[in-house]
C-alpha cells in the first residue's frame, strides 16, 4: 500500500460507523459521527494537490456546524419536537441533502476520485441510520426534505458537462429517496443503500481506468470494456428500466404509495435525473456516431446494451 498510515483512518471510519449503528445513546452517536469525520478528513489530502486543503476546510465547517446543532439538540431533550427537528436538520446537513447541500458540490469538485466516492457512499451510512433511529414525530417534515432533495438533485444535474458533477447531483437526488424510505421500513432502506453503494463502486472501478472526466471524450477513449461498464452503471443509477436502479426505486414507490404528493415529487425528480443521465451519455455518442458507425466495437456495444435492456423485461411477464 502506498500510504500504510491511511489504514488507521479507514479503521476509524469503519469502526465509528459501526458505533453509530449499534448505539442507543445520542451522546455515543455524536461521538461516532465525530470520529467518522476525523477519520475521513486526512483521506482528503494529497501531497500533489494543494487545493485539497481548501476542500477539507469546506467540508469541516458545515460538518462542525451540524455537530454543534446535534449536541445542542441532544442536551435540550430528545423527546421534544424541536430537539428532534434540530437533530434531523443536523443529519441532513451532514448528508448534503437539499436545502442544506450548498457545501456538497464544491467539496466533491475538489476531491480525488477515491475520497469523492467515499463521500458519496460510506459517509452517508451513519447519518441516514441516525435519522432512522429517531422517534418519527415529524414524518411530514422529513418527506418535505426528501421531496426537495429529489427535485433539486434532478434540476441541478441539468447541463452538467463532467461525470463528477453528474454524480454529485445524483447523490443529492438519491439522498432524497433514502430519506423518504426512512419513514417506511428499514428493510427497504437497507436494500436501497446496498444497491446504491454497489452501483457507485462499479462506477468508481470504471472511472479509475478511464483517464477522462468529460462526457465528450467518453466514447473516444480506447477503453471499451470499462466504458461499457460505466454506461450501464450510470443508466442503472438513473433508474432506467430494467436495470437494478429501477428496481430499488420501484420498491420505494411501493413503500410510500400512501403519500401521493411526496411520491409525485420523487418521480418528478427521478425523471429529471434520468433526462440528464441520458443526455450526458448519448449526446456525445450521437454526435460521433458517423465516425464510429463502421467499427465492430460500437456495434457490439449497441447489441449488448439492447440485449441488457430487453431480456430482463421478459421476466416481468411472470408477475401477470
Amino acid at each position: 500500500m502506498k500510504h500504510p498510515h491511511k489504514i488507521l483512518f479507514y479503521f476509524l471510519m469503519v469502526s465509528s460507523t459501526i458505533l453509530v449503528l449499534s448505539s442507543s445513546s445520542w451522546l455515543i452517536t455524536w461521538m461516532g459521527l465525530e470520529i467518522n469525520m476525523l477519520g475521513f478528513i486526512p483521506l482528503m489530502f494529497n501531497q500533489q494537490n494543494t487545493n485539497e486543503s481548501e476542500t477539507a476546510v469546506k467540508y469541516l465547517l458545515p460538518q462542525s456546524m451540524a455537530s454543534t446543532i446535534f449536541i445542542t439538540a441532544a442536551m435540550i431533550s430528545i423527546h421534544m419536537n424541536i430537539a428532534q427537528m434540530l437533530l434531523a436538520i443536523a443529519m441532513c446537513l451532514k448528508l448534503g441533502a437539499a436545502p442544506f447541500h450548498l457545501w456538497f458540490p464544491p467539496v466533491m469538485a475538489g476531491l480525488e476520485l477515491l475520497p469523492a466516492f467515499i463521500l458519496l457512499t460510506w459517509q452517508k451510512i451513519a447519518p441516514i441510520f441516525a435519522i432512522s433511529s429517531m422517534e418519527q414525530n415529524f414524518p411530514s417534515k422529513m418527506l418535505l426534505i426528501a421531496s426537495i432533495s429529489a427535485v433539486w438533485g434532478g434540476i441541478g444535474g441539468l447541463n452538467q458537462t463532467d461525470i463528477r458533477s453528474l454524480l454529485t447531483y445524483s447523490s443529492i437526488a438519491h439522498t432524497g429517496w433514502m430519506i423518504a424510505t426512512i419513514t417506511t421500513n428499514i428493510q427497504t432502506l437497507l436494500i436501497y443503500m446496498l444497491t446504491y453503494i454497489t452501483i457507485n463502486i462499479s462506477i468508481y472501478l470504471s472511472l479509475s481506468k478511464i483517464p477522462t472526466n468529460s462526457h465528450k471524450q467518453l466514447f473516444i477513449m480506447n477503453q471499451n470494456n470499462n466504458t461499457t461498464l460505466l454506461i450501464i452503471s450510470i443508466l442503472s443509477l438513473g433508474g432506467l428500466p430494467p436495470f437494478t436502479g429501477f428496481i430499488m426505486k420501484l420498491l420505494v414507490i411501493y413503500s410510500i404509495k400512501t403519500s401521493l404528493l411526496t411520491l409525485s415529487f420523487l418521480i418528478l425528480g427521478a425523471l429529471t435525473s434520468l433526462f440528464f443521465y441520458l443526455s450526458f451519455l448519448f449526446s456525445p455518442l450521437l454526435n460521433s456516431f458517423k465516425t464510429y458507425q463502421n467499427q465492430p466495437n460500437l456495434k457490439e456495444l449497441s447489441i449488448f446494451l439492447i440485449m441488457t435492456q430487453i431480456l430482463p423485461l421478459s421476466s416481468l411477464f411472470l408477475f401477470f
